[in-house]
């Protein structure tokens, strides 16, 4: 019996390891990619929470006392003197041009009104106003460094003044600002994972199970030129991938008034911006069905495929998650040229209204050349008789 079981045990391993490359991404990839994964999420989030090393926050102040800025100072924060509070659409204006971060409005004559207040006399104590924009990442890192300084202080002094008292609204970000911020940390990794899954099946069905089965090798000894039946199925495939997309566009953006509960309103968004979000998708899943077709082409089964697409579904889940950090779409048009992290680029852009003509063209564009060069190589891959009679 336990030879018998031996036996069966090498077999099974000499099985597994006769194909080194399929030994190699079931072993090795995984937690080479899990490292690489969680290491870049790390430093995103590292980046997020705590900002750059060089990133000093800047808060525009009315009125600030001296004893406020040498706590800024010490604490790195750099306060600008400002006549008046503007209004709130300048705040914004300011704050998305990164002048400043934020707005601070201290009563006249602060540190003589503090030491003057007695906390047992019932009266209303001075007050500190900040405002900030919740919406942009730099001017929330902002306003909670900067009230850190004066919640310590106000600690200090036995609580003889107060932040943000009474009821009056201190965060200036526009509702179409809010349902950004929660679209771009949902919307591209959702579509790009809903893609990536539901086309890998169905391609690596259309190629690697074709040549599983046999039927493969019958249709290549037909007379239809062996680039034809790749242009063929890769259209076919493509046309069943915008389906797959025009179905999880659809119900993603019909389901997030729900998801969120009334906090989001779709019709912040009008038709410029679904038709760029159209195009960008269109292009994005040209790419991802040319990049499942050709990986797939490799395997000689379909679950070799599925193998060999799982490390390509893992890269493409980093990428989706890599629009959940940072501060806003990235301003250099060369990221716009990268596969897939272009695509989520532009999403970002388009979803906060802060979107790049020249970047938009660059996305779709070179999605389109990447996916012309990949059916090329298709094609040069349906020529091989070593790769399509493999078995």
């Amino acid at each position: 019996m336990k030879s018998s079981v031996l036996t069966i045990a090498k077999k099974e391993l000499a099985r597994f390891f006769s194909n080194k490359a399929s030994a190699l991404i079931a072993i090795v990839l995984p937690g080479l990619l899990i490292f690489g994964m969680w290491s870049i999420m790390g430093n995103a989030m590292s980046g997020m929470m705590g900002g750059g090393d060089s990133e000093r926050p800047t808060i525009a102040v009315v009125d600030c006392p001296a004893s406020v800025e040498q706590l800024a100072a010490a604490s790195d924060i750099e306060l600008v003197e400002t006549a008046s509070l503007p209004s709130p659409e300048e705040m914004r204006e300011q704050i998305d041009g990164a002048d400043v971060q934020a707005f601070a409005v201290f009563p006249k004559g602060f540190d003589e009104a503090v030491a003057a207040y007695e906390t047992s006399s019932g009266q209303i104590a001075p007050r500190v106003e900040v405002y900030y924009n919740s919406a942009d990442t730099s001017s929330a890192r902002a306003y909670a460094a900067f009230v850190a300084v004066l919640d310590a202080y106000e600690s200090s002094l036995s609580n003889k003044f107060d932040v943000n008292a009474g009821e009056v609204i201190y965060d200036v970000a526009e509702d179409k600002d809010l349902a950004a911020t929660i679209i771009v940390s949902i919307v591209p990794m959702l579509l790009l994972i809903l893609l990536f899954s539901g086309c890998m099946s169905v391609a690596s069905e259309s190629v690697a199970g074709e040549k599983e089965r046999g039927t493969m090798a019958t249709m290549l000894a037909t007379p239809i030129k062996r680039s034809d039946i790749a242009l063929g199925k890769i259209l076919a495939l493509a046309l069943i991938g915008l389906a797959i997309a025009a179905s999880s566009a659809i119900g993603i953006f019909a389901s997030l008034p729900n998801l969120m509960q009334g906090e989001f309103d779709i019709n912040v968004y009008g038709a410029p911006e679904y038709l760029l979000l159209a195009l960008v998708i269109f292009s994005t899943t040209l790419l991802i069905v040319m990049l499942i077709t050709v990986v797939s082409a490799l395997a000689k089964t379909t679950k070799e495929a599925q193998l060999y697409l799982t490390p390509l579904m893992i890269v493409v889940m980093v990428i989706g998650l890599l629009g959940m950090f940072g501060d806003g779409a990235k301003p250099e048009l060369g990221y716009y040229f990268v596969p897939l992290y272009n695509s989520v680029q532009c999403m970002i852009g388009i979803f906060t209204f802060d979107f790049q003509p020249a970047a938009v063209v660059a996305c779709v564009a070179s999605n389109l050349v990447y996916t012309g060069i990949g059916v090329y190589v298709l094609q040069k891959m349906f020529k091989s008789e070593r790769l399509m009679f493999a078995r």
